[in-house]
């Protein structure tokens, strides 16, 4: 095995951004060069977003301006002579959003064009690992959005990689899976596409490079992508699964190995590379973390107005065998192109990066404000892109959704949240109430024909929703009182989440769910469920649950921690089902309503999972807070949310209490 430390190159760098452009130097004595151009969590994030800095509204991101700079920087890099280079997406290429609904996910036999495909396709990708979004909609839509990144004869030739999943399982995803598990990129055929790992082979050097990755063990915990399942339940496992696809790859004479992963953390992208050997360079995707080149002020490579970078680019990790391994990422939303340029030396070792090159280039478009704000890298969009994709999105389906339909004089706060700031994933908020009581309306409006009883003194009814299933910070999503179109809806609730009743819950089984969504930290968790018709206390000084990562079909696992956090859980006329922590002996039996991926046990709830008597009633969740809109009174002629109602008032604190 290979080892030794890394030698940075010690360029100056300058704030110039004309001067920015200079290459490495051109590779001697069977020494070779490479530029990975890279981003990751696109998350359809396919339009410019726009954000006030220094009082001028500033337009960044995009496919179309995220192409622009791609193309500038694949363009530079290919004018090194004997440079070659790999443009790789670390997964999340698409998200669950209002945006993905334009591509009908949900629709078995939809023709309508799958518009990240089509933006990807024609940015451009040599490599796509898997990412945990890339399930949101099941095996079926990854396939078909797979199968739409097409070339020009017609057949998908670009891999799309992750070393510890088994497609296997699933009639759609295995006939598109490579025999060996290798995508070679320059033979692929047949739509032979899905592989643990790819060799790339520049078409302009033909230098080959290996490509190995690895998705998060809790995919089947976040995700729904059963029955393809992930083989390594903890990072431990993934390593030594990964560690034996790298030794594959260097007995075929692959020396100079590229990790891409999607494991949701870069500091447990971090821990993965410590656990390995062979690794030259790795590209992290799913924790969203800007990084910057030290030697080069943030002014030149951050958008303007952005937050401080929580690292630097690249990190340098120490690997298993003593190889320093240059580590990158980028914050996502097409918002930046990660740009890193290495050295190997003949044996395939990394010996050096260029400091003066390797940092992430912002996506900025060219308008008065960028003018204004001086940044001198902006970019007019891509045109085809902007012809392609942009233009009939904005024209066509999200036109349509952006048409009123309710209103609202009080704002909903439906952020994540944090140990600071109250959100979804961390306590009650009226926009959770919003929600679980849409849950609790389409109950009422549909109980009888699924053949339910209705929700009284002998049938007691509550429901209940996760937060990581809510997506957007506000409703409305201009963060103040007005207009709320079905673009808002379908962001807020982009999930093909159908609601659901699960039966004679007793209290016992109550307490272990709640003990679930109560082992939130501070930070908070997407398992904190927001309620309709219960009220719940916890202590954070309890002892939190704990559950393992769920193994084979599994959706989740087991519980391995015991549980002390949930003190009371009471129906909303005061009915104990639990006191002091300790189901209630006499405490009746209730029905629960919730969306499908939390009643099959989604976020690791294996008491749901398991539970029985489950009605399915076939509305999403979404589709059940349009209909619970429509039911306020009119104000001008729209269903309009009162500034009045005492369940949405912005200070909540009446159906779930944190204690010390």
């Amino acid at each position: 095995m290979r080892a030794g430390s890394m030698t940075v190159v010690a360029l100056a760098a300058t704030a110039l951004v004309g001067s920015l452009v200079s290459a490495p130097a051109i590779a001697e004595d069977g020494k070779v060069t490479l530029t990975i151009l890279h981003n990751n969590d696109g998350e359809s994030a396919l339009l410019p977003q726009t954000s006030t800095v220094a009082g001028a509204t500033l337009s960044s991101g995009s496919a179309a301006a995220f192409k622009t700079v791609m193309d500038r920087e694949r363009k530079r890099a290919q004018g090194i002579p004997g440079n070659s280079v790999l443009s790789t997406y670390a997964g999340d290429s698409f998200l669950a959003s209002n945006i993905l609904i334009c591509s009908e996910p949900s629709k078995a036999n939809s023709t309508a064009p799958v518009w990240d495909a089509v933006a990807q396709q024609l940015i451009g990708y040599d490599v796509h690992a898997l990412g945990n979004h890339e399930f949101d909609y099941g095996p079926d839509f990854l396939a078909r959005y797979i199968k739409a990144y097409r070339s020009t004869d017609n057949k998908v030739d670009q891999p799309f990689i992750s070393g510890n999943l088994n497609f296997s399982g699933s009639p759609t995803l295995s006939p598109l899976t490579v025999k060996g598990g290798v995508v070679d990129t320059a033979s692929v055929a047949d739509q032979k596409v899905i592989g643990s790992s790819a060799i790339y082979a520049d078409p302009r050097t033909q230098e080959r490079f290996g490509v190995v990755s690895a998705i998060t063990p809790n995919l089947q915990t976040i995700s729904s992508p059963l029955p393809v399942q992930v083989t390594t339940p903890d990072i431990d496992a993934a390593a030594a699964t990964l560690q034996k696809q790298i030794n594959a790859l260097e007995s075929q004479g692959v020396k100079r190995i590229i990790l891409v992963s999607h494991l949701q953390s870069f500091l447990i992208d971090q821990q993965l590379i410590q656990r390995l050997r062979g690794v030259d360079v790795a590209v992290a995707g799913g924790g969203d973390d800007l990084l910057a080149r030290p030697e080069i002020p943030n002014g030149v490579q951050l958008l303007p107005g952005s937050p401080n970078p929580v690292g630097s680019y690249p990190t340098i990790v120490r690997s298993r065998n003593g190889v320093d391994v240059p580590m990158v990422t980028t914050a996502g939303n097409y918002q930046y192109v990660g740009r890193i340029d290495v050295t190997f030396d003949a044996n395939g070792r990394v010996e050096s990066y260029n400091k003066k090159t390797s940092f992430p280039r912002r996506v900025v478009i060219q308008n008065d404000a960028s003018t204004a704000l001086g940044v001198a890298d902006a970019v007019t969009p891509n045109a085809e892109v902007i012809a392609k994709v942009q233009s009939p999105l904005e024209t066509g389906c999200l036109a349509a959704q952006k048409q009123p339909f309710a209103a609202s004089q009080v704002v909903f706060n439906t952020q994540r949240g944090s140990a600071t700031t109250p959100g979804v994933r961390t306590q009650e908020t009226n926009g959770g109430n919003l929600v679980a009581d849409a849950f609790m309306n389409a109950y009422g409006q549909r109980a009888a024909g699924a053949g339910l009883q209705p929700n009284s003194a002998t049938n007691r009814v509550v429901a209940v929703t996760n937060g990581g299933d809510i997506r957007i910070n506000s409703l409305p999503d201009t963060g103040a009182a007005g207009p709320i179109s079905r673009a808002m809806t379908f962001s807020l609730l982009p999930f093909d989440n159908r609601l659901t009743v699960v039966q004679d819950m007793t209290a016992t089984q109550l307490k272990e769910i709640f003990e679930r969504s109560c082992a939130v930290g501070t930070s908070g968790g997407g398992q904190f469920l927001q309620v309709s018709g219960l009220r719940v206390t916890c202590s954070r000084s309890g002892t939190a649950q704990v559950v393992s990562n769920p193994t084979g079909n599994a959706t989740a696992g087991t519980v391995t921690t015991p549980r002390t956090r949930v003190r009371t859980i009471l129906l909303e006329d005061g009915t104990p089902l639990v006191q002091n922590g300790a189901p209630v002996a006499t405490a009746p039996v209730v029905d629960v309503v919730t969306n499908s991926f939390t009643a099959g046990g989604g976020d690791n709830y294996p008491t749901l999972e398991s539970a029985t008597g489950k009605v399915n009633f076939g509305v999403s969740y979404e589709q059940a807070l349009y209909d619970y809109l429509l039911t306020f009174p009119a104000v001008g002629g729209v269903p309009t949310v009162p500034s009045t109602d005492a369940r949405y008032t912005s200070t909540v604190n009446t159906r779930f209490f944190w204690t010390s």
